[in-house]
């Protein structure tokens, strides 16, 4: 657009008088309106410079600036940047959202109740079995030494061990049992402790409902394409939610620097931004964790270094001397072979051209996360439109045999 203004520009200057005024706030009034479309357009593929831009209107209309080339790396970053870090979500989806959250509410609540009424019956069976069986509280003797009838058939009830201790029933041991039912009673009463205790809060409910509405937007996501024009050709991209990728339809191989623009411009297309992973955000969070876990190796390195100097235990330092002396032999035994410099074993040349790969000039960081791309074909297989399941739009061809006949029979009963 730049290129464009700039041609009428240079044919207007043979104008002059009130022609060329007229021309000159025409163009000053196009300048307006392409940044204000600039402005509140994030998926423009165009931008402007606000000082060129002002030098412009101040200065005359003289040596317009021309479009600024770009990498196409660097497309849409921009705008990327400036473009809010959420979701957007229609009349529709929100009323589902409250829906989704007064039946989420309901349904947990009711299960947690079922819960506890679960945990507190089988309490109050333990409780029954203690209370009405005899049992022994006498520490020299076993619990179960004069268990009564009731406690027996509670005992196997409660394991379901009936048909095992007809078979026979020696095999049943009740001591053992009665152990298994205090360890199961305090089992109950922890889990029964930790229900009641641990709540969820309405902003948990929320939590839980939003990221299931936007799982369930991004499903559909796989029908949302953009298309873009890369140095390597056209591209066609969409999203796949179960898969976690971008998807991507071209005739050539696009590198993944290309594929990251299109990302942004996908994202920003269709307000789903949280999807996108920011590659350079993601470096700086590495960074700053391999900052601070090194920080903390070489504190746990000094401590462990001020313990051993801090410590006279004469069996380190016969260790030192020990090595010492081994390190010595060692060096001493060594022996040049023939026809070889002591010196230098390997020509000048050769070795001025090898890396020492003990040494690092830079650090290297790995990121946690990055986005994924899918190619799915070539131009010639994307197809955006769906096959129309014909048995949801007419029930009549999903109707079986079966189903045709009762409806004749019933036809021929109402005649």
């Amino acid at each position: 657009m730049y290129n464009l203004l700039t041609k009428i520009i240079v044919n207007s200057v043979i104008i002059t008088g009130e022609l060329f005024n007229l021309i000159k706030q025409k163009i000053i009034f196009l300048i307006d309106f392409y940044v204000f479309v600039c402005k509140n357009n994030p998926l423009l593929l165009d931008y402007y410079d606000d000082k060129e831009v002002k030098e412009v209107k101040e200065g005359g209309i003289l040596g317009f600036p021309v479009i600024k080339e770009e990498k196409f790396e660097d497309k849409y970053l921009e705008k990327f940047k400036l473009f809010p870090n959420d979701f957007v979500f229609n009349e529709l989806e929100l009323t589902e959202e409250k829906t989704e959250y007064e039946k989420l509410k309901s349904m947990i609540e009711i299960n947690r109740t079922i819960c506890i009424n679960e945990i507190k019956n089988k309490l109050v069976k333990i409780k029954e079995i203690e209370e009405n069986s005899d049992i022994s509280n006498d520490r020299d003797k076993k619990f179960t030494e004069n268990i009564n009838n009731f406690g027996i058939n509670k005992l196997l009830k409660y394991f379901d061990l009936q048909e095992e201790y007809d078979d026979d029933p020696d095999y049943i041991d009740f001591e053992e049992l009665y152990t298994d039912l205090i360890k199961a009673k305090n089992l109950l009463n922890t889990e029964l402790n930790d229900i009641e205790k641990n709540t969820v809060t309405d902003n948990e409910f929320k939590e839980m409902t939003r990221k299931k509405i936007i799982n369930k937007k991004l499903d559909n996501f796989i029908d949302n394409y953009v298309l873009e024009n890369t140095p390597m050709g056209n591209i066609y991209m969409r999203y796949n939610n179960s898969k976690g990728s971008f998807e991507y339809f071209s005739n050539n191989t696009i590198p993944y620097r290309y594929l990251e623009p299109v990302g942004r411009k996908y994202v920003m297309t269709y307000w789903c931004k949280p999807i996108f992973v920011d590659t350079k955000e993601e470096l700086k969070r590495s960074e700053i964790k391999y900052n601070e876990d090194l920080k903390k190796k070489e504190e746990k390195e000094k401590e462990e270094e001020e313990k051993r100097i801090s410590s006279n235990n004469p069996k380190i330092i016969l260790a030192k001397m020990k090595s010492y002396n081994k390190d010595t032999k060692n060096a001493t035994s060594i022996r040049p072979m023939k026809n070889r410099s002591s010196n230098n074993v390997l020509p000048s040349q050769i070795k001025a051209t090898l890396q020492n790969i003990n040494q690092t000039s830079e650090k290297k960081f790995i990121k946690e996360n990055s986005n994924r791309y899918t190619w799915e074909g070539r131009l010639t297989d994307f197809c955006p439109l769906k096959k129309v399941n014909k048995n949801v739009v007419n029930k009549n061809l999903a109707m079986t045999y079966a189903d045709f006949k009762k409806i004749q029979q019933e036809q021929q009963n109402k005649k």
